[in-house]
């Protein structure tokens, strides 16, 4: 089978990634495995999905010499539409250049040509902004408002009576303009709010103070928790407990165990997921609420390597092949 990975920059790929993890799994199994970088892709006359495929040569023994390998890799110009599984791997609400999102868009138009993209680029469209949160089932996300009238903020943080985390929506740059707004605070607010407005709209959220000692991070498989075995893809990450943004730094990992709460995330968001052709999802969890679903690239895998020895990229190489026969399968069957 044939597997195309869609990033940013195949040469910028690193041991640690979990595209790399992915695709040295489909090279251990015998797949023929190609690399895409986003500024290679090109959209045909005859309306065909053509790039320049970048092909390590061999099987790389490791992850970091799977990375290495790309500085010498062949290249080849190809027409995608050709390629079992194309994985996008291209997050492009944190690109720099102003056309990322029109990349998930090649992802549509092969699809249409029958090629299995992971994830579905409709869904992943609908998900891949903070938005999507706030459409998730009340009981499991913190109470969300999205708006750029002041006075909607500040009515929507009285109402709350609790802290709250004031962000842009736009995933860009988003570190750099994030606020804890304590409960009450008058001090600052009209400035924080000035700052955000500049880049479009705002998000304010509920604070979690679960936040404080890290997010669960869980990767889901067509909407159930990840596993081989007993082994599960969910951990605890986050740095310095006193900080509000701590679970961003990730300078730390820990194991952390499947429990009720977590498997009630997953059972309530797999409808959505499901029908939206989320197949491969990462969802970062404080307390009992989800605050963020990737979609578009999610990680974790050199994390579950290291704290239990799971290998996602062969979870999910081998869940992709008995789908791909099935697939196949009803291809070839009577009345198809």
């Amino acid at each position: 089978m044939r597997f195309a990975f869609v990033v940013g920059d195949p040469l910028a790929m690193r041991s640690t990634h979990t595209t790399t993890h992915l695709a040295i799994a489909a090279l251990r199994r015998g797949h023929d495995v190609g690399f895409v970088g986003a500024d290679d892709l090109t959209l045909t006359p005859d309306n065909q999905v053509a790039a320049i495929v970048r092909r390590p040569a061999g099987v790389p023994a490791t992850t970091e010499a799977l990375s290495a390998a790309m500085a010498t890799a062949s290249e080849h110009d190809e027409r995608l539409g050709g390629w079992d599984v194309v994985f996008i791997r291209f997050h492009p609400h944190r690109e720099t250049w102003g056309e990322g999102a029109q990349v998930v868009d090649f992802g549509w138009r092969l699809r249409l040509g029958g090629v299995l993209v992971v994830n579905d680029p409709e869904g992943a469209q609908r998900a891949g902004g903070r938005m999507y949160v706030a459409g998730l089932p009340a009981e499991i996300r913190p109470r969300t408002l999205v708006t750029r009238a002041p006075d909607e903020v500040k009515r929507f943080l009285k109402e709350l009576d609790a802290p709250a985390l004031i962000k842009p929506l736009s995933e860009r740059n988003a570190a750099a303009n994030r606020f804890y707004v304590a409960r009450g605070q008058v001090k600052n607010l009209n400035q924080m709010i000035s700052v955000l407005r500049k880049g479009g709209y705002l998000v304010v959220q509920e604070y979690m103070a679960d936040v404080a000692q890290g997010e669960k991070r869980l990767l889901l498989l067509a909407g159930e928790p990840l596993r081989a075995g007993d082994k599960v893809a969910i951990y605890r990450r986050g740095g310095d407990p006193t900080d509000v943004d701590a679970a961003t730094s990730a300078s730390t990992r820990r194991p952390w165990q499947l429990g009720a709460v977590e498997q009630r995330i997953a059972d309530l968001l797999r409808p959505k997921l499901v029908a939206d052709g989320l197949y491969f999802v990462g969802i970062d969890i404080a307390g009992d609420k989800v605050l963020e679903v990737n979609v578009h690239t999610p990680g974790g895998a050199q994390a579950c390597a290291e704290l239990y020895g799971l290998d996602v990229g062969d979870v999910v190489v081998r869940d992709l092949e008995r789908r791909l026969a099935v697939r196949q399968a009803y291809r070839k069957s009577p009345g198809a």
